[in-house]
């Protein structure tokens, strides 16, 4: 019977994470100052557009929002690195198959 209180903790626990993780991102976009420039692309980022009706019914001011939201994503250079440290062993597996499949390695 303790165990299955146990279990129950860590599955409720576990169920929460990603719930916690949205929670702290949206907190941190709120408390984190928007950045201007990235040094890393070398171009400046998106700030929040101004509100006009107009741009509201012809879409650019949804299009506007989605990228500032994307420019100014809590901690961005991380998972960037993280997405392009991905694509590169992903990348490595596939030549690795590649060559694999056509004999060269033997």
């Amino acid at each position: 019977m303790n165990n299955k209180k146990y279990f129950d903790i860590i599955k409720n626990f576990l169920d929460m994470v990603p719930i916690l993780f949205i929670l702290a991102m949206f907190i941190l976009h709120l408390v984190l100052p928007n950045k201007t420039f990235s040094t890393e692309e070398r171009r400046y980022l998106n700030q929040w557009p101004s509100f006009h009706i107009e741009k509201v019914l012809n879409g650019s001011y949804g299009t506007k929002v989605e990228s500032y939201f994307s420019d100014q994503f809590p901690f961005r250079n991380f998972w960037i690195q993280i997405q392009e440290d991905c694509n590169q062993i992903i990348h490595e597996i596939k030549t690795e198959e590649n060559y694999s499949h056509t004999n060269y390695l033997k």
